[in-house]
């Protein structure tokens, strides 16, 4: 099967996230697969996480700012499924022009990324052969698309690696525990007070970016680690997770187009526990795969615990393993072809 895909790709958003997983399953099941994507002066997300394979076109950029679209690359390749990601990070009203010509040859797809119907008419103007959510909270499309398909978020597979070897790699100690707190953009403060006993037995790993400011920066003390990075590439984001004996996602509400944390659905796949806020709404498709806190205080405590002894949750990796395969790359992708028979056929 032929098949284009028009998004993000390469780079650290969460529609890449979902997209990539995707893309490279479908080529490793014998398809071919075009990927359209934003212009490198111009793209969504904060920065590129590898190098574009030899299939990946960059002939848009975003709505918001070039509104930028060379129709070209798409109106002369060749594909039988075309695949949208986003529409709100395109360049909707070009694309629009050149929609009828699509339509002409492929069957097109919408997978929505949103988190409520939009207000935007535009969103809407678009006759899709079929809409895809991968969130039960986004069933709100059915009072438009009442056909619209769930297919959920695919995860980035199972992968391990070495802790020792990683923490060489990243030059982190390697007599400690390593306490990952995760997310470039900063830290949160409660972080500060962790009890003496693990300050004993761990470090506490801060990855910012390099605009981030912390009160530490100048005189961090001998329990923490300030580390600046620019966007992470696929290796080094699973070397940290490879290097870390827990790893803390303090990321509280959704903001307007966010639906669930994509960058959980990367992680889970390396072997470290994972920390989320109990009152958060973007951890909710997850149940035993992560150790939820309410507060400093539990937070403090349950460290404690996987501090001092591990096997306890050993069942919590087991349950991210368990949900990992159960929505593989090869899984979910598996459940796209079905889709894209379906609607060829219909035609």
């Amino acid at each position: 099967m032929r098949i284009a895909m028009m998004g993000a790709w390469n780079t650290d958003s969460g529609v890449a996230v979902h997209a990539e997983p995707l893309g490279r399953a479908w080529i490793k099941m014998g398809h071919r697969l075009t990927v359209f994507s934003f212009i490198k002066d111009d793209f969504h997300g904060e920065g590129f996480t590898g190098e574009d394979e030899d299939y990946v076109i960059r002939c848009f950029g975003t709505q918001d700012k070039t509104n930028f679209l060379d129709p070209r690359p798409i109106l002369t390749s060749d594909f039988d499924i075309f695949v949208v990601q986003d529409l709100r990070m395109l360049p909707v009203e070009k694309l629009a022009k050149i929609f009828p010509l699509i339509k002409d040859r492929a069957r097109t797809i919408h997978i929505v990324h949103e988190n409520r119907l939009p207000d935007e008419a535009w969103f809407y103007q678009f006759d899709w052969d079929k809409v895809v959510y991968f969130d039960k909270w986004q069933e709100f499309l059915k009072e438009v698309y009442p056909d619209a398909k769930f297919i959920p978020f695919p995860c980035f597979g199972v992968r391990r690696g070495d802790k020792l070897e990683a923490k060489k790699r990243l030059g982190l100690p390697l007599d400690k525990k390593i306490i990952y707190s995760f997310g470039q953009r900063g830290y949160h403060s409660y972080l500060r007070y962790l009890p003496q006993e693990i300050k004993d037995e761990a470090v506490l790993l801060h990855v910012v970016s390099k605009e981030y400011q912390m009160l530490e920066e100048t005189s961090s003390p001998d329990w923490m680690i300030i580390r600046r990075e620019d966007v992470l590439s696929r290796e080094r984001f699973d070397d940290y997770l490879f290097a870390s004996d827990a790893a803390i996602f303090h990321k509280f509400q959704s903001r307007y187009r966010a639906v669930v944390s994509s960058t959980v659905f990367q992680a889970l796949g390396c072997g470290c526990p994972i920390f989320v806020p109990k009152q958060s709404d973007f951890f909710h498709p997850l149940q035993n795969e992560v150790i939820r806190y309410g507060d400093a205080e539990e937070l403090n405590r349950k460290l404690l615990e996987l501090v001092e002894d591990e096997e306890p949750y050993k069942r919590i990796k087991d349950a991210a393993e368990g949900f990992v395969l159960m929505n593989s790359p090869d899984e979910i992708a598996k459940r796209y072809i079905g889709l894209f028979i379906e609607v060829l056929r219909a035609r």
